[in-house]
């Protein structure tokens, strides 16, 4: 955990992981089961009393590879045998290679080069990510000058609202690339409860992003709780969700923080940027 402002932290959690003890027991099974089917295969095989001529001994090896590449490479792996071997991706940073004996020193060289030529030549791509927790009142007034940036996603609530005016309750900011982690900010509030944003880059096609975003907030001040995959383009502002605004309970033990003016809507505002790769 690493803290990025006042009571704002950045936590990495790994969304792609080794291989565990389940994970190895379903390899440990297919070997087998490859094994006996090719036992039994020998064994049945059909005679018709002309010599066979012998075909070259089939083997199946496990490859570690970066477990963010799995799957890119166990395609390109594919490809490039032309249906001369079966490849699988048992798991994140594993791939099943069943081809015959004399194939798999030339596929361990393939493999060990698409890794290096995929780790050098695509760079994980970065993402900013802004999120606004913005309250609206009732009314005509002014704006919040900290949500000027905002101006025409507030527009846009206001004309199926009807006459409001916001106020920027908390932002939070942070990087993140495409490299199959999961980040979370927890940021906490002005009355002590804590905020959760978390967010996962789950693919890159231009500036369109394809994004998994959630919220919670402890405070259950009108928006507790948001999951959702949205796509969007670099630069957009999107409200992900909006609920009836409320004034923050009291604290265990604590006198509930005073409230004039109950929030009418609380909206949750997301915009994603790309930078440039040398940023």
């Amino acid at each position: 955990m690493k803290e990025i402002g006042a009571g704002v932290y950045i936590v990495g959690k790994a969304a792609i992981r080794p291989p565990q003890g389940n994970d190895m027991k379903r390899i440990h099974r297919l070997i087998a089961s490859t094994a006996l089917l090719l036992a039994l295969t020998a064994c049945h095989a059909p005679g018709d009393g002309q010599p066979k001529q012998a075909s070259a001994p089939m083997e199946l090896k496990i490859y570690a590879v970066p477990a963010q590449q799995t799957d890119r490479l166990a395609s390109a792996l594919g490809l490039a045998m032309g249906g001369k071997a079966t490849v699988t991706a048992p798991v994140p940073g594993k791939l099943l290679v069943y081809a015959s004996h004399d194939a798999q020193a030339s596929i361990a060289t393939a493999i060990a080069s698409l890794a290096q030529s995929s780790a050098s030549n695509s760079p994980a791509p970065q993402v900013d990510l802004h999120f606004w927790v913005v309250d609206g009142e009732s009314g005509a007034g002014k704006d919040d000058p900290a949500l000027k940036s905002l101006s025409a996603a507030l527009d846009k609530v206001r004309q199926s609202m009807g006459p409001m005016h916001f106020q920027l309750d908390q932002v939070v900011a942070a990087r993140s690339s495409l490299d199959g982690r999961d980040t979370s900010i927890v940021a906490a509030t002005d009355d002590g409860y804590p905020r959760a944003f978390d967010f996962l880059i789950k693919g890159v096609q231009g500036d369109l992003l394809d994004l998994w975003l959630g919220y919670e907030d402890h405070g259950e001040r009108g928006l507790a709780k948001f999951k959702s995959q949205i796509t969007l383009r670099s630069g957009q502002y999107v409200v992900l969700a909006q609920g009836p605004g409320a004034c923050a309970p009291a604290l265990p033990g604590k006198v509930a923080p005073p409230c004039s003016v109950k929030p009418a809507l609380r909206l949750l505002i997301v915009r994603a940027d790309m930078p440039p790769p040398q940023a």
